[in-house]
């Protein structure tokens, strides 16, 4: 069998971190970057295929959404409780219609798939290739995710009780709300997402480069009545919206088992997604776990399993579709006492926060990358597709 070069995967970084460089959803970078791995693909001789889509930017949104209910909530102090909480239900409504109203861009998957005479089995390899926005500064950012919806509902109940004139000091009360839920908006606004763009070496060029290192080997030595689907996601900083829209058109038949590769080029430990979310929890599959599991511990690592609190993955969508799907990650080893406080705080099993601290900023570059981990991460993904070939022998 062709064997899986890391040096080959490196190349692809360079090429997508620095030659192109930032790769913005829905800007040049990001259509360079497509251009570039479609052309990868149909190199290797598989038939290839582009799933073009249109979304609103985050950042756009976010601006947008802190502009509108920082202007309703002053509004409504001025005005008489029947038409405040009409205003705010106005402005829920709209919040709604952000996506439809608003400016959109254009992004695109790059589907390419390796057939098989008699398909027994369909395996995806998948990764995002859009790289993020740098956030002005994570705290903030973290702090206005978490309390931003909660603030809306604990509004939307002070102003129906208005409404019922069951708050008698409503200046007082409004103040309160105010010295809370203005300096949320604000940070929404300001401290989010800056104007530069990580180049997004490890998050997640890494990533795509190993998808299609992997591409490369299995096309030279495809295994037999296996159909091979390679995926890069575009747009996954905003969203999944990629992975969204793939899900949503149904472009993966629902026995295909899934591997996503995010940020698989720095750290020591070798992390199983077992989970996402807080409130709106997501159970990674179980069985593309186990197989995952298995493929990390021939490759020479222990896996761990995570539960990501305020991080999304690409398999979410899917998962959420019906398809057994999984992310493998790595990540620095060590302690992670604000993961543990989210575990204990909302009975989260494994709960972590990313420990590498270049994510989402200007100093994600191919450099502080380790070809070891590029090595390990291809391995992992070939020993998953053949963990799922051996299942159709047993």
């Amino acid at each position: 069998m062709t064997e899986f070069e890391p040096r080959n995967a490196f190349e692809h970084i360079d090429k997508l971190a620095y030659e192109i460089g930032p790769r913005l959803a829905g800007t040049r970078g990001e259509r360079a970057a497509s251009e570039y791995i479609r052309g990868e693909f149909e190199r290797y001789g598989l038939k290839t295929q582009v799933q073009e889509f249109r979304f609103v930017s985050r950042s756009a949104k976010l601006k947008a959404t802190s502009v509108l209910f920082a202007t309703v909530f002053i509004a409504v102090a001025l005005l008489p409780p029947e038409f405040s909480i009409v205003a705010w239900l106005g402005a829920l409504g709209l919040w709604r219609m952000l996506e439809k109203v608003m400016p959109k861009r254009s992004s695109q998957n790059i589907i390419a798939t390796l057939k098989a005479q008699k398909p027994e089995k369909r395996v995806a390899v998948t990764a995002h290739y859009d790289s993020a926005p740098c956030l002005v500064n994570y705290k903030i950012h973290l702090v206005v995710k978490l309390m931003f919806s909660p603030l809306l509902a604990v509004n939307s109940i002070i102003l129906i009780l208005r409404c019922l004139e069951l708050i008698p000091a409503w200046p007082v009360v409004w103040i309160g709300l105010a010295l809370v839920f203005l300096p949320v908006c604000a940070g929404m606004f300001a401290g989010g997402y800056g104007r530069k763009v990580s180049p997004g070496a490890n998050d997640n060029a890494s990533g795509v480069a190993v998808t299609l290192e992997v591409a490369r080997v299995l096309s030279e030595s495809p295994p037999e009545n296996t159909e091979l689907k390679f995926i890069a996601f575009g747009a996954e900083e905003q969203g999944m919206i990629g992975a969204k829209n793939l899900a949503s058109k149904k472009l993966l038949p629902p026995d295909t088992v899934v591997l996503n590769l995010d940020t698989v080029g720095v750290g020591s430990q070798a992390y199983i997604v077992e989970g996402n979310g807080i409130l709106r929890k997501t159970r990674t599959s179980h069985l593309a776990n186990r197989a995952l599991a298995e493929s990390i511990r021939q490759s020479g690592l222990e896996p761990k399993f995570m539960w990501a609190p305020v991080a999304g993955h690409d398999h979410i969508p899917l998962v959420r579709a019906g398809i057994h799907a999984t992310t493998f990650s790595v990540d620095t080893a060590g302690q992670d006492k604000l993961g543990k406080r989210f575990a204990k705080l909302f009975m989260l099993p494994n709960a972590k926060i990313r420990g590498y601290r270049y994510i989402h900023t200007l100093e994600d570059v191919p450099d502080r990358l380790e070809l070891k981990n590029v090595e390990r991460a291809g391995n992992v993904a070939l020993n998953f597709i053949k963990s799922q070939r051996s299942q159709l022998d047993m």
